[in-house]
This record gives C-alpha cells, sequence and structure tokens, in this order.
C-alpha cells in the first residue's frame, strides 16, 4: 500500500508484520508530540487493513475528538455511548471496523469509565487507536489494556526532505524548520500559511519594544480579528526554537504558555488575558 504518513518507517514494518500474521491488536494506543503524524498513521493503518483509503463518510469508521468547533475542550461520556451503538452493528464493507480517539486524554472520568468498559468486552473485528501526547492523563486502567506504540518528533533531514519540494524561500524554509521541533503536521500547515507566521513573528518584536500603549492597542486587535490562539502558539513556536537569540527566552515562555493554555478555554476573558500577558512580557 501507499503509505500517506512522513517517516516511522520501524513503525509501518512494524504494522505491516502484524498485518502479515493476523495480529493486529484490539486496542491501541499512540503517543508522542503533537501534530508530528499520529492519528494520520491511524488513517493508514486503516487503509492497511480495510484495503481501502479512508474516506468521510465511510460506514466502518469512527473518528472522535473534542469539539473544538463547538468550544468544546472534553470528550463526554455521550461520544463513548454513540460509540458503543456504532461498535454493536456488523461492519458494512469491513473486514473490520474502526474507532480513532484524537486527543484521548480530553476523556471526561465519565467517559473514561464508559470506554474502560468497552476495552474491557472488545467486539469482534474492531480495531480502537486512542491518540494522545498526554498519555499519563489516561486512566492506568485504560493504557494498561492498550498495546502503546511510542512515536519522537521527525530528523532534521525529514523536515528538509519535506521543505525542499515547496515553493518556499531558503529563510522562510530556515524560519519554519527552527519552529516546527520535529512535528511533520504543524510543518505541513505553517508550508501554507508563511506570510502569515512570519508576520507574527516580526508583531512580537514589535510587541516587545513597544510601551503599556502599543501593546493594549495591539491587544485589542488581534482580539477583535480573532487570530491571537495561531498568533499566540506560532510566538511559543519560534522562541522555543530560538532560544539562544532571544533575550529572557525562559520568561517569555512562561508568560506566554500560560496565555496559550487560556485562550484553549472558552470559559475565561481572552481579551483581559492577553492584555494582562503583554503588559507583562
Amino acid at each position: 500500500m501507499t503509505w500517506h504518513t512522513i517517516g516511522f518507517k520501524p513503525q509501518k514494518k512494524y504494522f505491516e508484520q502484524l498485518m502479515t500474521a493476523g495480529l493486529v491488536p484490539h486496542a491501541l494506543l499512540f503517543t508522542g508530540p503533537d501534530m508530528i503524524g499520529k492519528r494520520m498513521l491511524a488513517f493508514d493503518i486503516y487503509a492497511l487493513i480495510n484495503g481501502r483509503e479512508f474516506k468521510e463518510g465511510d460506514p466502518d469508521i469512527r473518528v472522535i475528538s473534542p469539539r473544538v468547533a463547538e468550544d468544546e475542550t472534553k470528550i463526554y461520556i455521550e461520544d463513548i455511548r454513540d460509540l458503543k451503538s456504532f461498535l454493536s452493528l456488523k461492519a458494512y464493507y469491513g473486514p473490520s471496523k474502526f474507532v480513532i480517539i484524537n486527543d484521548a486524554d480530553r476523556l471526561t472520568p465519565e467517559a473514561s469509565n464508559a470506554l474502560l468498559k468497552v476495552l474491557e468486552e472488545p467486539t469482534p473485528k474492531t480495531v480502537l487507536i486512542l491518540v494522545s501526547s498526554r498519555p499519563r492523563a489516561l486512566l492506568p486502567t485504560i493504557t494498561s489494556r492498550c498495546q502503546q506504540i511510542s512515536f519522537l518528533p521527525h530528523s532534521v533531514d525529514e523536515m528538509k526532505e519535506f521543505l525542499a519540494d515547496k515553493k518556499i524561500s531558503k529563510a522562510d524554509q530556515a524560519l519554519l524548520a527552527s519552529m516546527a521541533q520535529g512535528r511533520i503536521g504543524w510543518l505541513i500547515w505553517a508550508a501554507d500559511h508563511v506570510k502569515e507566521i512570519r508576520e507574527s513573528v516580526a508583531d512580537l518584536t514589535m510587541v516587545l519594544k513597544g510601551g503599556v500603549f502599543e501593546r493594549m492597542a495591539y491587544a485589542k486587535k488581534i482580539y477583535e480579528k480573532e487570530t491571537y490562539p495561531a498568533t499566540v502558539a506560532n510566538w511559543i513556536y519560534w522562541i522555543y526554537g530560538n532560544q539562544s537569540e532571544v533575550p529572557h527566552a525562559g520568561h517569555l515562555l512562561k508568560e506566554l504558555t500560560w496565555l496559550n493554555n487560556l485562550v484553549a478555554q472558552p470559559q475565561y476573558n481572552h481579551r483581559l488575558a492577553l492584555e494582562n500577558t503583554l503588559l507583562n512580557l
């Protein structure tokens, strides 16, 4: 088959061997940093086992994630109840039914307990893949029932190989490579958003040089444009990848990481958080 996921040759070979031997586990836990291709590989394994690539609307696969579009950050028990209904049905095309739970560490306690019952009573011809960058946040009873597959960030050579095929200047390639930290998923997105990334990095320099008025005005601007989550993330990535060149990098990362956590949660006043953080940089 054609693997769409970049890198991870040992993991790919391992799953090919399992498939050949008919020994694919019922439950898997993919762990590693965010945006390095864990979920993409899960879709590739679906194609490997079922002999067809994943397409939207495929009746034999269910993907569960926090409902970010609805300002949700958790996976709730209702999602797992729906999953049980899905698993109670036979595969439509087959041979196997698949469940991919993205950001599985976001399961609520009630959802975790419901999922545990699913894992304890597996249905035939079903594969569950949990994807998480924070596996320690999962119940130990869940992780103990899954075969854990670990993923490391991609190498510098893999980053360069990917960027070499893009119509991006050498300077922008260096910028993205420094920010990616081995996350090929982020790099794929970033290759199509070079201009805004470059502008957000330039804005950080401007903010750090500006006074109270300039910082408050900038907080108002990005809040009203609703671009602040991506902007804050870009700042963190850039500072982390260029710490030796950024004065007070540790302090900046601490403040911006705190801000990034707040703006990821809808219950907080995001504008107030932006203003307070920019004043403290």
